[in-house]
C-alpha cells in the first residue's frame, strides 16, 4: 500500500480546499489517545498535535469507537458504507472523517471493514514539511529520502521508517491551490523502497 494517503490527498487538495474552515489548536487536536497495542508516537506541531492510531489489522467497528470516544466533532463522510478505492497496488475501502481544514482516513484490506492498514491526516492550508520531519526524527524515525510514483501529484513525499523498520510514514506537501499537506502511518512495505529518488 505504497501510496493511499498520497492518492487521496491528492484528489481532495485538487477538489476540497476551499470548502474547509481553520482546524483547532492544541487543545483540540486531531488525534489525543492511542491503544496500548500501538507505538505511541507523539508529533507535536504546537497548533498540530497527532498521535497517530495505529492499531493496523483492527476492524471498522474498533475506528468507529475510537472516533466516538475521542473525537465525536469530526463528520463522518460516508456514514452507510465505505469509500471503495482502486489503486495500482490493490483496492482499498476507507472510512474518512473531517473537521474544518484536517480530514482522517482509515484504509481497510476488505469491504467488510476489517484489517486496518493504514491512517491518513490530510491538512488542507500550506505548512512547511521541515518542522513534521524534525518531530519524526524525534520519535526515532529514519529519514529514507524523497520518494516519487509515477502517477502521484505531491510536489514532496518523504519517506520515513520507525528505528525498528515496522512502520512506514510518508509526508506530502501540495504548493497549489492554496497549499496543502499529508501524513500517513502504516506497516513497512519494502516495495516503496524502491521508488526513492536516490535509493
Amino acid at each position: 500500500m505504497k501510496k493511499i494517503l498520497m492518492t487521496f490527498a491528492a484528489v481532495l487538495c485538487c477538489t476540497m480546499t476551499t470548502v474547509f474552515t481553520a482546524c483547532g489548536n492544541q487543545d483540540n487536536t486531531v488525534t489525543k489517545e492511542m491503544s496500548a497495542d500501538s507505538t505511541a508516537i507523539e508529533i507535536n506541531l504546537d497548533s498540530i498535535v497527532i498521535n497517530p492510531y495505529m492499531v493496523f489489522g483492527s476492524s471498522l467497528a474498533d475506528v468507529e469507537k475510537y472516533m466516538t470516544d475521542n473525537f465525536s466533532d469530526y463528520s463522518d463522510e460516508n456514514p452507510d458504507s465505505l469509500v471503495y478505492y482502486d489503486f495500482e497496488e490493490g483496492p482499498s475501502w476507507a472510512k474518512n472523517y473531517e473537521k474544518g481544514k484536517c480530514k482522517l482516513g482509515f484504509y481497510f484490506g476488505n469491504e467488510d471493514g476489517n484489517d486496518l492498514k493504514l491512517v491518513a491526516y490530510d491538512f488542507f492550508f500550506p505548512m512547511s514539511l521541515e518542522p513534521v520531519m524534525a518531530e519524526l526524527e524525534r520519535n526515532g524515525f529514519v529519514n529514507k529520502g524523497e520518494i516519487k510514483f509515477d502517477d502521484f501529484n505531491a510536489d514532496l513525499t518523504y519517506l520515513f521508517l520507525s528505528a525498528d523498520g515496522t512502520i512506514e510514514v510518508q509526508v506530502s506537501t501540495w504548493e497549489k491551490d492554496g497549499g496543502s499537506w499529508a501524513i500517513s502511518f502504516q506497516p513497512f512495505d519494502k516495495n516503496d523502497l524502491n521508488h526513492l529518488v536516490n535509493k
